[in-house]
C-alpha cells in the first residue's frame, strides 16, 4: 500500500501551524491547567529532578554513558534525563481528551527505568524503550487533581519519582504524611535525594498498598499504581470497598 502524501498546501499549513505554536510558547507554572493545545518555554520547565547533574542524553538507555545516569544498588532502576527535542509534540490527556504540548527549544525530561524482568539473559537489551515513570506536562497535569485535595492525615501509594510526594509535603493542610511503596530498593535509594525538598516528615511502609492500604487510617490516600492512565477504575472501587479506615481516596487516571 502506497503511503499516503501530502499536499503542497498541506504541507504548507503544517508549517505554518508548527511556526505559530513555536513563536505562542508561553512559560510553564504550577498553575497551568490542561489544554488540547499547550506551547511551552523550555527554560521554565522546572521539575526540579531528585538527580540534577545527570547529562540529558536521547541515546538508547542501555548506551547511556556514566554521566547520562544514575542507577539504583541493585540495578533495578536507572534514571536518566530524556532529551526531548524542540517543536516535537509529546502527548497529554485529561480523562478522555487527548492533546499535545510542545516545547521551544530542546528540553530535559526525567525519566525512571526499570529492568526488564529477563535482563541479563540471552544478550538482550537490559532496559526496555519505554519508562516506568516520567515527569512530563501529562504527569504533571494528571496528579494535580490529587494533590489538590490532599488535608489532614494523607497516604500516597507509590513513589515513583516522588512529584507527588514532594507536592503534597508542602500543603500546610497536610498534617502527617505516609508513603506506601512496595520497592524497599526505590524507598532507600530515591528518599534521600528527595529529602531536601519534602517540608513535612515521611512515614514510609514499604508494602504492596493492596496490602497496606486496608489497614491504614487517613482523611485522604492519594494511589498512583497504576501501569496506564485510565485504568483505575475497577482496582479504585475494590480498594474504597476494603479500606474503611480512609475517608476519600483518589486514583490517578480517575
Amino acid at each position: 500500500m502506497a503511503t499516503p502524501r501530502l499536499s503542497p498546501a498541506q504541507e504548507r499549513a503544517l508549517l505554518a501551524d508548527y511556526r505559530r505554536r513555536l513563536e505562542a510558547c508561553v512559560p510553564w507554572s504550577e498553575v497551568t491547567a490542561w489544554a488540547p493545545e499547550l506551547n511551552v518555554q523550555a527554560a521554565t520547565y522546572d521539575v526540579a529532578p531528585p538527580f540534577a547533574d545527570v547529562l540529558m542524553s536521547d541515546a538508547p538507555v542501555d548506551d547511556l554513558r556514566p554521566t547520562e545516569h544514575v542507577d539504583s544498588p541493585r540495578g533495578t532502576f536507572r534514571y536518566c534525563h530524556r532529551l526531548h527535542p524542540r517543536g516535537r509534540p509529546l502527548l497529554t490527556w485529561w480523562g478522555r481528551q487527548t492533546g499535545t504540548v510542545i516545547f521551544d527549544r530542546d528540553v530535559a525530561i526525567p525519566a525512571l527505568f526499570q529492568a526488564r524482568a529477563d535482563a541479563g539473559s540471552g544478550g538482550g537489551p537490559r532496559f526496555p524503550g519505554s519508562p516506568w515513570m516520567s515527569l512530563t506536562p501529562a504527569e504533571f497535569l494528571t496528579l494535580e487533581p490529587g494533590t489538590r485535595i490532599a488535608k489532614g492525615r494523607v497516604v500516597i501509594a507509590g513513589l515513583g519519582l516522588g512529584h507527588q510526594l514532594v507536592a503534597v509535603s508542602r500543603r500546610f493542610q497536610v498534617k502527617k504524611l505516609t508513603l506506601v511503596e512496595r520497592s524497599r530498593e526505590l524507598v532507600e535509594w530515591l528518599m534521600p535525594a528527595l529529602a531536601p525538598r519534602l517540608r513535612k516528615p515521611v512515614e514510609v511502609i514499604v508494602d504492596d498498598a493492596y496490602a497496606a492500604l486496608p489497614k491504614l487510617k487517613a482523611d485522604v490516600a492519594l494511589v498512583d499504581i497504576f501501569p496506564r492512565y485510565g485504568e483505575a477504575g475497577p482496582a479504585m472501587a475494590e480498594l474504597r470497598r476494603r479500606c474503611r479506615g480512609i475517608k476519600r481516596m483518589w486514583g490517578w487516571g480517575e
